[in-house]
């Protein structure tokens, strides 16, 4: 049996670039949500007297959610363990869903441009990833080598490439469907938000590596989802119009 756990110094490895991803998205979010409040708000010169309050505000709270939310990744990632023994593979986690997958159900063994690998089973949520952090990296790749040859892939999928960019996207278009009037750009841009939505609850649901507080927060998303929605009726219909007059 071989064990295999996040070397010492792996998370300040991944730190920075989470960050990164993390945080643009988190301060346009917020600069959006502003926005929306702002435009929609029928006595604007009130939203720009409580701007001074509400800015250090949510500053402090996107601080607070961003450092608890660091915590929390690095507690997740320093627990993560595989564990390979003579004809199963099982990757375990902190609050994850154990991942086991019999050597004779392993579709493939692909290693990335990274330096990660990932074991695909039988079912589409059987899949093991392995960080580039992991100790023991050479000891690691010639155990998998062992239990099927290696598929090298030096090209980034689609989705992997532009995957900070959903974010972006989610945050520009509720951004029109809350302040866009205009029937045929509401009806476009909130199908697409509604869409994104239920397709990124889905894929966190159903995920095995992804942890289960992660998974319990995304409900949130339907409250979200309801409220989109709700407004994408009113614009629609013409309620809106009827409430302005």
């Amino acid at each position: 049996m071989q064990v295999f756990k996040i070397s010492q110094d792996g998370f300040k490895e991944i730190k920075k670039q989470m960050l990164i991803r993390t945080l643009p998205v988190m301060l346009i979010a917020v600069t959006v949500g502003i926005a929306i409040s702002f435009i929609n708000s029928k006595d604007n010169s009130a939203e720009v007297n409580v701007l001074p309050i509400v800015i250090p505000i949510m500053a402090a709270a996107v601080g607070f959610g961003l450092y608890r939310g660091v915590n929390r990744q690095k507690s997740l990632f320093e627990s993560y363990t595989l564990t390979i023994t003579n004809n199963l593979v099982t990757r375990e986690q902190l609050n994850t869903p154990t991942i086991s997958i019999y050597f004779n159900e392993v579709k493939e063994i692909a290693k990335h441009k990274n330096g990660s690998f990932t074991i695909k089973g039988k079912e589409t949520v059987d899949l093991i990833v392995i960080p580039a952090q992991i100790d023991d990296y050479l000891q690691l790749e010639t155990a998998l080598q062992q239990i099927q040859p290696i598929v090298v892939k030096d090209k980034v999928s689609f989705m992997e490439k532009y995957q900070s960019l959903t974010g972006l996207l989610t945050v520009g278009l509720m951004l029109c469907v809350y302040t866009v009037n205009n029937k045929i750009i509401v009806t476009l841009t909130g199908s697409t938000l509604v869409a994104l939505m239920v397709w990124s609850f889905i894929k966190i649901r159903s995920s095995k590596n992804v942890d289960s507080k992660t998974k319990r927060s995304v409900w949130w998303v339907a409250l979200v989802l309801a409220s989109v929605i709700a407004v994408m009726i009113f614009k629609l219909t013409g309620l809106v119009d009827m409430q302005k007059r």
